[in-house]
């Protein structure tokens, strides 16, 4: 299957490409690692100027248009330029109200997501609930004019900076039934919110957040009451491919660096990239590039297009992890010390790998998924 880039797409890398290699250098990275919000508004405006924000959501929201092939197609240059920032989050978000929004939803929330003036996040994972939304435990139970929201998020991303919070939650039933889950829209603001920041090894913003009877409104439950899973499965699904595509440009990227070192570090007075066992390192790192790439772009295709994916995007998912990976630690090897040295560039790429690979699922947990379906 030929997955070349079509003028319109290759154009979007490039403008990407030299967009994010002017206005996000690693100096720029660091100070917003270091900075409290984890993005730099401006940027975020210049991102969201040049239409990034709204790839996937229609025209008639204030979006571009395209589809899952371009949102990939950015990911990669954002995941290549190591880019902080809610960029991720809010694409969550963006899918699950496409999928299962009403109009008056889309019409409230695709605009702002479009021009950068909204961010959005989604609240999903819990305590005994990781990357499946049928097993959440937090309960939004019938209340005045609505619900009242009890509960812990934890790894929430940029819960601090977002406008609204898609909260997954359970409106009946129990953890483990798939009827009875609901997602409501929260303003990330409101009295009974909590947040707790929470370490990562990728130095983002993500929050536990706790909800102590928090009041929502019937109007702002996301979709259909009770019967989101469906719905949040296809955006988890199309958020993890997506996902697969940043991971891959910063594989990418840790190549290309490890490959220009080994023709400047200088051991036996000669280059250490004229050994052939350092050629062979990277040879094999050229090929787990290269499996990430097809696997991805396997999975994002057939997501766009509407057909099964659920295979390919395990293998995908599972691919991709393993793959970078190796890679990482194929780098930090061939750089040496420097490969794991806070002051260098290559750290944030195994650093951000790492918390990728951990989210939406690991490795592990989707080769068990295809095991399953498969019946091994």
């Amino acid at each position: 299957m030929d997955f070349t880039l079509n003028e319109q797409q290759e154009m979007l890398r490039s403008s990407a490409r030299d967009f994010l290699k002017s206005e996000c250098p690693k100096s720029v990275v660091r100070e917003i690692e270091a900075s409290d919000s984890g993005y730099m508004p401006a940027l975020w405006k210049k991102m969201a100027g040049l239409g990034w924000m709204g790839i996937i959501i229609p025209e008639e929201y204030g979006g571009v248009g395209w589809g899952l092939i371009e949102e990939a197609v950015l990911f990669e240059e954002f995941g290549r330029a190591a880019m902080p920032g809610p960029m991720f989050p809010a694409l969550m978000s963006t899918l699950f109200i496409l999928e299962a929004g009403t109009g008056e939803q889309k019409r409230r929330f695709l605009p702002g997501v479009a021009s950068g003036d909204l961010i959005l996040t989604m609240a999903l994972d819990e305590p005994g609930a990781i990357c499946d939304p049928k097993f959440v435990a937090s309960r939004a139970a019938p209340g005045s004019g609505g619900y009242v929201l009890s509960g812990t998020k934890l790894f929430v991303p940029y819960a601090h900076s977002a406008n609204s919070m898609l909260v997954v939650a359970r409106t009946a039933g129990n953890p483990g039934d798939e009827e009875g889950v609901t997602v409501l829209a929260v303003n990330a603001g409101a009295p009974g919110i909590r947040l707790t920041p929470m370490k990562t090894i990728a130095a983002d913003k993500k929050f536990q957040v706790d909800f102590d009877g928090l009041n929502v409104s019937s109007g702002d439950v996301a979709g259909k009451p009770g019967g989101a899973v469906p719905s949040l499965k296809l955006a988890l699904e199309k958020a993890t491919a997506i996902q697969c595509a940043e991971m891959l440009g910063g594989a990418q990227q840790e190549l290309e660096m490890t490959a220009a070192y080994t023709k400047t570090r200088v051991q036996f007075d000669r280059p250490i990239g004229t050994f052939q066992a350092v050629q062979h390192r990277l040879a094999d790192m050229f090929i787990d590039v290269q499996s990430a790439r097809w696997t991805t772009y396997q999975a994002v295709w057939r997501l766009s297009n509407s057909l099964p994916s659920a295979w390919e995007l395990a293998i995908a998912k599972m691919i991709t992890g393993r793959a970078c990976q190796r890679v990482a630690f194929s780098a930090q090897q061939l750089y040496g010390g420097i490969g794991v040295d806070m002051e260098g560039d290559l750290q944030f790429y195994y650093r951000r790998e790492k918390a990728l690979e951990l989210t939406l699922g690991t490795p592990a947990y989707h080769l068990k998924g295809l095991e399953v379906a498969l019946g091994l």
